[in-house]
Order: C-alpha cells, then structure tokens, then sequence
C-alpha cells in the first residue's frame, strides 16, 4: 500500500510539474507597466533590487511596505541566486505551486478517504488557475503556498497534540501575515478554535500549545513591526480603504441591479442592459485616489489626509449599514469571480472579438460562468452536509469563511480568492463524491478513521 502512495505522489508532482510549467511560461509577464500594465508587479520587482542594491534595512523599502513585506525579500532571495531573472522567479514559483499541490493532498488525506485525497491532488495540479499565476510577480502563490501550509500544520497541531505543530502552525501563519496582513484575524480564530476540536485534551493542556501558537506568531512579526517594516490594521492607509469603501456604497446607491448583473453574468451583459453602466463605480473608489495623488503631489504628508478621509468615512458608513451589505456583497462576487486565461472574466467579450456574434459571446460567458458555479456549488454542498463533524473540517471550513467574509467586507477582486483555490478544490471533490453516491444510492464514510 506504502509502495502505491508513493507511485501516486511521483505521479502527481509530475502533473503539477508539467501543468505548472505549461501555464506559469505560457502566461509569464515582464512585471514592467509596459509590458504587463501592473504597476503592483513591478513595485514588487523593484523593492526586492532595493533589498540587494541599499539591504533589507533600507528606509527606502519601509515606504508602502507594511502589508506586503514578505514577498520582496522572497523575489530577492531569487534574484540574489539567479540574478535579475523572471524565468527564474517563474520556476521557483512553479516549485511552490507543486508543494502546494502535495499539500492540498496531504491535508485532504488526513481528513477524508485516501481516494478524495488523490481526486483533490490530481484537481488541484490541473487547476489552471492555481498554476498560471506561477508566472506572474504576485504574490498570490506565494501566500496560496504559506496558507496551505498553515492548514497542513494546523491539523497536524489537533491530530498529533505534539508541542512542536503548535510552535510551526504559528511562526508559518506570521510568514502569511508577513505576505499578506489579511490573516491576521484568522490567529484569534485559530487560537479559539483549538478549544473546540481538542477539547478532550483538558483546558490547561490546550491553553498552554494555543498559547504557544500565539507567542510563536508574535515572534515571527513583532520584530519586523519593530523596525516600521510590518504594522498590524491597515498599515496607517485604514482611512484610505473606508473612504474608498465609502465612495464605492454611494456609487451603488440606486443603481444596485445593474452592479449585480455585472458581477454575476458580466460587464458584456450589464453594458447592453443598463444605459450608464460604469463597472468602475464600484471597483475602485477613483474620486478618493486622485485626491490621494494631488495631495502627494503637492507634497503633504499622506497621513495626514489619512486622517481626514477616515473622520469622512466614519461619519458616512456606520449610518448606512444597509448600502454596507449590498456593496459587500458585490465585493463578494467579484471575490467568486471565475478567473480565464489571460483575460478578466468580469469584461470578457466587451469591445472585443467582433468576429463573434453576439449569442455566441453570450453562450461562451454563460457557459463558463455555469461551470464555476457547479464548482462553487459542489464547495458549499460539501459544507452543508459536513459541518456536523466539526472537527474534521473546521480548518478548511474557517478558511473559507474568514477570507470570503473579510474581502467582501474590505475590497476584493477575483484574483484574492486564489489562497483559498486549494480548500475550495477539497470542498468540491467531497461534494462531487457525494453527489455521485447519491446517484449511486450508495452509502459510504468519507471520513479518515
């Protein structure tokens, strides 16, 4: 049985290999605006040469650092190696993508049947989306990477109770917070979690690794908070994010239905439907940035505006919880927005492609759209008929509804969901198993003993 699983981890790292070599060269990008119109890609580019031209201490890297610190020293590292070379990243992003992969199988093995685990392992390395993001300078695959691996060692934590998984579970999910700021909540989460799903191990047994667990998160970040490198909340820019937020709930007023259409079936469809329609409305809070970009170039202090676009933001939301749902739930399909190819799904088919026919543009996107929302159904699907053994599936489960729950309520695009592909893959091959049972009328554990 040994000598099988282990043929079967050869055979998938050679899938996740070859799929992630196939779509992270195919789809590889010069993080330059001009070559990949993403400014964010570049900034990263350039923090990690400041890194190796001024070290890792420089004032200059502290600047609009805070809730992304991570991934520039991890591009170079690679450079540091390879020299300036984005193939270089690319493979070295591919390798993570494959680890990822052994994880989604490995996780997914400790909790349902060995055939889910390789189901879920074999989706997971086909998964276009999970691999094509090797090739660009994001730092999604690095965080889907570190955040798959928090899973991992967090069951590892319940299952084995051993000192050593509490201490790794927390010092893996600081590199995450390190990545990405995002998680940070998620500690408190974990931290309370622990009580429930070991809760036959006695409370001051549990306390003492959860606390653990805590501490050890603390040791990995507070010395880069220390230096300015790294700061809990939203790095000062909390002000920015609700006025934009704000700007954002003001725009979607009245005009709800046609925002809706937009993030459901797509711009294609919102633009022939609604005279108007202006996606941008609430995609990006545009007023609230150039006001950002005049105050800078006129050379004030940032924080200071800061400060007052939160007063403003403070003043607006909380009396207008309604208009706060609704655009967080915009935030949420654009969160479960399907990704495609080298193109944004939202504005597919819009302004190009007049070769096509108008029904066939819209057969393609409704197609496509349909496929996602069978995956996303079989993910929720799984939940539902899961969620009574709490503690098998309360790590993926927390995963899922703190990053679905925090991005609709802060901001989100399609592209934030891929940390999380690798729990919806799992969900999803329990789901389908399920369905195909049902249909079967076979009744069968698909839980680990």
């Amino acid at each position: 049985m040994n000598l099988i699983k282990d043929k079967f981890i050869f055979i998938l790292i050679l899938i996740a290999m070859v799929s992630g070599s196939f779509w992270g060269f195919a789809y590889e990008k010069d993080p330059r605006p001009e070559f990949s119109g993403s400014g964010e890609a570049y900034s990263y580019d350039q923090k990690a040469m400041t890194i190796l031209e001024e070290g890792l201490f420089s004032d200059t890297l502290k600047e609009g650092t805070s809730e992304r610190f991570f991934y520039p020293i991890f591009l170079a590292g690679v450079y540091m190696v390879f020299g300036h070379n984005y193939h270089a990243v690319t493979m070295v992003q591919i390798f993570l993508f494959v680890l990822t992969v052994i994880l989604v199988y490995r996780i997914a093995q400790m909790i349902f049947v060995e055939k889910i685990a390789r189901l879920a392992g074999i989706f997971a390395a086909l998964c276009y989306t999970l691999a094509s993001f090797s090739g660009w300078l994001y730092r999604e695959t690095l965080f889907a990477f570190l955040v798959a691996l928090t899973i991992y060692c967090l069951y590892k934590s319940q299952i084995t109770f051993k000192v050593r998984w509490f201490a790794l579970s927390g010092l893996v999910i600081g590199f995450a917070f390190l990545t990405n700021t995002v998680i940070q909540i998620f500690v408190i989460a974990a931290f309370l979690n622990f009580f429930l799903v070991c809760w036959n191990k006695g409370f001051k047994k549990i306390l003492m690794r959860a606390s653990l667990f805590v501490l050890m998160f603390i040791v990995a970040v507070v010395p880069w908070m220390l230096l300015g490198f790294s700061t809990f909340g939203g790095g000062g820019l909390e002000g920015l994010m609700l006025r934009e937020r704000m700007e954002k709930m003001q725009s979607l007023e009245g005009k709800y239905l046609e925002h809706f259409v937009g993030n459901t079936l797509g711009d294609f469809f919102a633009y022939k439907w609604f005279e108007g329609y202006n996606p941008l409305e609430v995609r990006h809070g545009i007023e609230t940035w150039d006001r950002k970009s005049k105050w800078v170039d006129e050379g004030k202090d940032p924080n200071d505006l800061y400060q007052i676009l939160l007063v403003e933001a403070k003043e607006y939301i909380p009396n207008h919880p309604w208009m706060y749902l609704k655009q967080s739930s915009i935030d949420f399909l654009k969160f479960n927005t399907p990704m495609i190819p080298n193109m944004r799904m939202q504005n597919v088919f819009v302004d190009t492609h007049p070769e096509l026919s108008y029904l066939t543009k819209g057969l393609i996107i409704i197609f496509i759209r349909l496929l996602y929302l069978i995956f996303f159904g079989l993910v929720v699907y799984a939940i539902v008929k899961s969620i009574r053994k709490w503690p098998k599936i309360s790590w993926l489960f927390l995963i899922v509804l703190y990053f679905n729950g925090i991005f609709s309520a802060i901001h989100a695009i399609a592209r934030y969901s891929l940390p999380i592909y690798p729990v919806y893959i799992i969900f999803a091959t329990v789901g389908l198993i399920m369905i195909w049972n049902k249909l079967r009328k076979k009744d069968e554990n698909l839980f680990s003993n």
